[in-house]
């Protein structure tokens, strides 16, 4: 198996228009100004990280900031041992409250009592209420990876464009109600993407980063629906280098109960997610529905990447089912 191709240029046809395909390297392009103009432009980032602090305390943070046309949707959440507290709002005002038009831009959500800034390199700051009080996360990146970017065509005629990157290495600090927990040696992903995506989509989502018994720095990638195509998203970092991940099935274990354990499976590859927590939600925002489920956890289990045996690895990481019509 060889790693994915580099590198950028690459999404740009000299001519005009995207050029679909897998490439290393972040996305420094607009791709709404290249796509085709035709449906209602979405975008969003997402990064997340955790890891164990010096007590053995899983910790692991997130935060998103989704933009859907006139509504702009962010959330944060934070996974502490066995509890998970949450963040979620929604807007139509969209001044403080952006995406940026590459990956490299960072996103920002400001409002009364709530600030998040998302960098495009993985890092976090926020300060956002909760019902347990105020969520405070200091999440840097220490060390990058390699990320990928993936330009196709979705079932019904839109378009995606997406860079993804798992597996960095990075420094986790999160306060809540007078305790304050310190990830040292976190490892993060995130996601970023845009497009004019089908009215209706549907995908599964796995990604996580961890680390292998060995002390290799793993990050995992792996979905289906959206960006369902021959060269998709499924992918394995392994020290900071992708590498195609073939994936046979992502699934909840028991098909009834997303938020329960997930499963990722193909040849050398046997991953289990066990729940430490979870963020579901359905919302209905005029036209946009937005349904969801997301267990956060921990992945163990085996990978094979770049032609090597199946290693054990130990990651966090998150699953998601989600059905969007927007």
């Amino acid at each position: 198996m060889g790693s994915v191709p580099d590198h950028t240029a690459a999404i740009a046809r000299p001519e005009g228009g995207l050029r679909h395909g897998r490439v290393t390297g972040r996305l420094r392009h607009d791709p709404v100004r290249l796509g085709p103009g035709r449906g209602r432009v979405r975008r969003w980032l997402y990064v997340a990280a955790g890891g164990r602090t010096d007590d053995g305390t899983t910790v692991i943070a997130g935060a998103a900031i989704v933009a859907l046309g006139p509504v702009v949707v962010a959330f944060a959440y934070a996974t502490l041992g066995a509890s998970t507290v949450t963040f979620d709002a929604r807007t139509t005002r969209t001044r403080d409250r952006t995406v940026g038009t590459d990956a490299t831009a960072g996103a920002r959500f400001i409002s009364r009592g709530a600030r998040l800034q998302l960098n495009g390199n993985g890092g976090l700051q926020a300060e956002v209420p909760t019902t347990t009080g105020t969520l405070v996360v200091d999440l840097r990146t220490t060390a990058d990876v390699l990320p990928v970017v993936l330009v196709t065509g979705t079932p019904q005629g839109g378009w995606n464009v997406t860079e993804k990157a798992a597996g960095t290495a990075a420094h986790l600090e999160v306060a809540l109600a007078g305790r304050r927990l310190v990830v040292p040696e976190a490892a993060g992903w995130r996601d970023y993407t845009a497009g004019r995506q089908d009215r209706r989509t549907t995908w599964r989502w796995a990604a996580g980063a961890g680390h292998a018994t060995d002390g290799t720095r793993i990050g995992l990638n792996a979905s289906t629906g959206m960006n369902g195509c021959a060269e998709g998203e499924d992918l394995l970092w392994v020290d900071g280098a992708p590498y195609p991940l073939p994936v046979e099935d992502l699934a909840p274990v028991a098909p009834s109960t997303p938020a329960g354990a997930w499963r990722v499976t193909g040849p050398g590859t046997g991953l289990d997610l066990a729940p430490l927590g979870e963020r579901s939600r359905r919302e209905v925002l005029g036209p946009v529905v937005s349904d969801y489920t997301q267990p956060i956890g921990r992945w163990r289990g085996t990978v094979t990447a770049g032609g090597t045996d199946p290693v054990e690895v130990d990651l966090v990481g998150v699953a998601e089912d989600h059905l969007a019509v927007w």
